[in-house]
């Protein structure tokens, strides 16, 4: 009867409205995630992700590295809110993240929250898919940091995290109240920001990889990265949620070394009136006011120009002592810090007084070059340059990787009128910057390299260095050009030469297809150093490029040291795979497409070149789907031009024109892709289209387009323009061995025989096989079938070969019988030909040759036969003179 009572209850209780979805909900929610049927998420697999339900617990498995991926649950929306998580983190093998996103306005517009398998947290803010890093990766609060307690190590990881990249579990509160943010981690207080950016919005779980494992075929799949939502509470109730904030922002349960460590990331994201807020207040909750924080306080109030209390902050840190190592620790830097505030305002005679007493007392350690800084600084001020050269020469042999202090002595020096002195301070500076491709600070010295190292080798190579580093082509190769000239003219001993400038130039003619005139300033580079791998790398891939032969031995000898002396980077790890796949040889390829996704990532080039070999295997199927990615994945088109390449090899032609198509709507005017896509056309017979794609090549066009003009003008009858592509084609490189034989057949069409020989001889000097050797092959036989014909023996078929057009011959007198197989003559009845060795069993009376058909005389009517004779008699009758048969009337 209860049981009954009940139902008939609910039976008659009036139904809720459901709420509506746009609307701000306050309520208090436990997600269930034991009944998949009431999960509030949006649970489904994508490319990137799967996510389902397992022990309890809502799971994102991610696919893909160096990406992020999230479920939102799309029932409401809160203000206001409490988000109370626990959530585990697999990293398997990488580095990974998980945490929630709050106010969601769409996939372009939220809060996101994570922490990492390296113990770190971060809360960020995207606007229109632009982020901003509200707080940057900051160490997660530990739950063994209690006051009084040791300082634990750097290398421990805190209590109750997954730092390590192990697996772990963290507890992780969000308290969105108005604009303010609160956040803790495992119960403790971890940061707290305002900010306005979106007031409302729906709520989500993601996870994000930075890199991992390769992902590796099979089942059940695998996942860079696995993350678990064990429990999620949502409270929005405005009351609660107002509650739960004052109790944290009002708490003296904040540990001060919470807020010293986000005070640090304050500091590093340049925030410092948010750093120094934070310093202070962990002061008003009874912190002490150690040396190291004192110093970071100092250091903030300069940084905000408030010079008294940057001094107070910066002497209170010397005061402190260094009875501590953090003390000792912070003297020498409060030091510098002193001298750099006494700069800042205009104390000139204390601070000369201060930095040659501080120089006594610091340590030769990292400090000194900045007080030696400093002091030039001072010196300059006075005009005493001489004085102020010394201090930043003194200040940049105590820290050769920082070029200003370069900078600043080459300025003194020229100053004080020693120009000499200025330029090599100026070299200086310059090679620290160009070291640390700091081109800005580089840029800065052009006026004076151009002033004072007019006519110096390396002043002018290192302007070069820096236009090319900025990608002015042109300039790059005038000055590398001047700079090499000027070396060959120095005095002796002559300065031996650049590899890097050698380097650079072999790359500017890189950039123009050049490839077989860079290749010998490639070796020359290697040659001068030959341990550097970048240099052996890309001779070995420029070697690759133009000879296409993977047993090439100087090419693997090339590969095999860049390997060896960078065998972790990746991209020569790459260039290995392609050199294996075109060898045939798959396993090899894979376990070095393994190492270099493991240093670079699941990038285009590797997923191209693992396409290919699943292509090689035998499953096209598999290649198109390793080469299956959208604009984000592929933003060039690099994976998108090899799907084309593939189905091209695979007849597939009207599906690799789609594939082209797309790689082209990602690189527009890209001349490989332009090409391939001509070369499709073509296939397809689509002549017209595939000349109008071409005219869309940027001028100007490699070798390898214009020997596809020249293809395409012949078919549509343009000999003309199609013998301009290929003159054009070998200006560029004379190596170029397509357009070598596509003008020999324009030639050969248009019967130009001479030019023809010309042609041939160039291709007897290279070195053919394959394709090539063929077409040559059949080239020379069109040749000889050009300018000569075939004259046979009626009798028994010996053959000779004469000129079409032979030049007369002589009339010669002869003294011996020519060898059988010459010819006899030709019969003026029937007109056939006889060899010596037949027409010699039918002789007149008088010895002369008849025809054994006919019976008339055989006489050598023809000029190409009577050349035969005169050929033989010039070399064999004892009456020649001066090499030739006695002639006769």
């Amino acid at each position: 009867m209860l049981g009954f009572l009940k139902k008939l209850f609910r039976f008659h209780r009036p139904r809720q409205a459901k709420p509506d979805a746009d609307a701000l909900i306050e309520e208090k929610w436990d997600a269930d995630f034991s009944k998949p049927g009431q999960v509030r998420f949006d649970i489904k697999a994508e490319n990137s992700h799967d996510a389902y339900i397992d022990r309890k617990a809502l799971v994102l498995g991610l696919k893909k590295n160096n990406c992020i991926a999230w479920i939102p649950d799309p029932l409401y929306r809160y203000g206001d809110q409490v988000l109370e998580a626990r959530i585990g983190l697999e990293p398997l093998g990488g580095y990974a993240a998980a945490g929630l996103m709050f106010r969601i306005i769409d996939e372009g517009t939220f809060y996101l929250a994570l922490f990492s398998s390296k113990g770190y947290f971060r809360l960020d803010v995207v606007r229109n898919n632009t982020p901003l890093t509200l707080v940057g990766w900051t160490e997660l609060p530990g739950e063994a940091e209690t006051p009084g307690e040791e300082q634990r190590t750097e290398s421990e990881p805190p209590s109750g995290t997954v730092a390590g990249q192990q697996s772990g579990t963290v507890a992780l509160t969000i308290i969105a109240y108005g604009d303010h943010l609160l956040l803790l981690v495992n119960g403790r207080w971890a940061a707290e920001l305002r900010d306005t950016t979106i007031p409302a919005g729906r709520i989500g779980f993601c996870i994000a990889s930075y890199g991992g494992e390769r992902i590796t075929q099979g089942s059940p799949p695998a996942y860079t990265a696995r993350a678990s939502l064990e429990s999620l509470s949502v409270e929005s109730r405005i009351e609660e949620v107002s509650a739960r904030y004052e109790a944290w922002a009002n708490s003296p349960d904040i540990d001060p070394r919470s807020r010293f460590r986000l005070a640090e990331t304050f500091t590093a994201m340049d925030q410092p009136k948010a750093a120094l807020a934070q310093l202070q207040k962990a002061w008003e909750s009874g912190a002490k006011r150690e040396a190291p924080e004192l110093l970071l306080a100092g250091r903030l109030a300069l940084a905000l120009e408030q010079t008294g209390e940057a001094e107070a902050y910066i002497n209170a840190c010397l005061e402190a002592g260094s009875d501590t190592p953090a003390g000792r620790e912070a003297e020498a830097p409060a030091r510098v810090e002193k001298a750099k505030l006494l700069y800042m305002m205009g104390r000139f005679e204390e601070l000369l007084e201060y930095g040659e007493e501080a120089l006594k007392i610091l340590p030769h350690d990292g400090e000194r070059p900045a007080l030696w800084t400093f002091l030039g600084h001072v010196y300059t001020q006075f005009a005493r340059y001489e004085e102020a050269a010394r201090c930043y020469d003194l200040s940049f042999e105590g820290d050769k990787e920082n070029g200003l202090p370069a900078k600043n002595a080459a300025n003194a020096y020229e100053l004080a009128g020693r120009p000499a002195e200025a330029l090599d301070r100026y070299l200086k500076a310059g090679r620290v910057f160009l070291a640390q491709g700091n081109y800005e600070d580089l840029g800065s010295l052009v006026p004076k390299l151009l002033s004072l190292g007019k006519e110096h080798w390396e002043a002018r190579g290192l302007l070069g260095k820096w236009a090319f580093g900025i990608e002015d082509w042109a300039m790059a190769e005038k000055e590398f050009s001047r700079a090499e000239t000027l070396r060959k003219k120095a005095p002796s001993p002559r300065p031996p030469e650049d590899p890097a400038l050698v380097f650079l130039r072999g790359l500017l003619l890189l950039r123009e297809g050049k490839r077989v005139k860079a290749l010998p300033l490639l070796k020359k580079a290697a040659a001068l150093e030959p341990d550097y791998a970048l240099f052996r790398f890309r001779l070995a891939e420029t070697r690759f490029l133009i000879q296409g032969n993977p047993r090439d031995t100087q090419l693997l000898a090339d590969l095999e040291a860049a390997l060896t002396l960078a065998p972790e980077d990746g991209w020569v790890r790459n260039l290995a795979a392609q050199v294996a796949l075109s060898r045939g040889d798959l396993d090899e390829a894979a376990e070095h497409l393994e190492k270099a996704a493991q240093s670079l990532g699941e990038v285009p080039a590797i997923r191209v070149n693992r396409g290919v070999m699943y292509y090689l295997r035998g499953s096209l199927k598999e290649a198109l789907e390793a080469l299956s990615a959208g604009k984000d994945e592929d933003p060039e088109g690099v994976m998108a031009n090899c799907g084309g390449n593939l189905l091209c090899r695979s007849g597939r032609y009207e599906e690799a024109d789609e594939y082209y198509q797309r790689a082209l709507a990602r690189s527009p005017g890209n001349s490989e892709y332009l090409g391939n896509r001509a070369s499709c056309l073509i296939e397809l017979g689509a002549y017209g289209e595939a000349d109008a794609i071409l005219t869309q090549v940027p001028d100007p066009p490699p070798p390898e387009i214009l020997d596809l003009i020249a293809f395409v003008a012949v078919k549509k009858g343009e000999y003309p323009r199609a013998e301009a592509a290929s003159r054009a084609a070998l200006e560029a490189d004379p190596h170029y061995i397509p357009s070598l034989l596509s003008l020999g057949w324009i030639y050969r069409t248009q019967s130009r025989w001479d030019e023809l020989r010309e042609i041939m001889v160039l291709l007897d000097k290279e070195v053919l096989d394959g394709e090539y050797a063929t077409r040559r092959e059949e080239l020379a036989r069109q040749l000889e079938e050009g300018v000569t014909r075939l004259i046979g023996c009626a009798s028994c078929g010996l053959t000779w070969r004469v000129p079409r057009v032979p030049e007369s011959a002589p009339p010669i007198r002869l003294f011996a019988m020519p060898p059988d197989e010459l010819p006899a003559g030709t019969c003026p009845e029937c007109g056939l030909t006889y060899c010596i060795g037949c027409a010699k069993e039918h002789l007149d009376p008088d010895n002369r040759f008849r025809c054994p058909r006919c019976g008339k005389t055989l006489k050598l009517i023809d000029e190409g036969l009577k050349r035969l004779i005169y050929d033989w008699a010039a070399g064999a009758i004892p009456g020649e003179k001066d090499g030739k048969p006695e002639e006769s009337s």
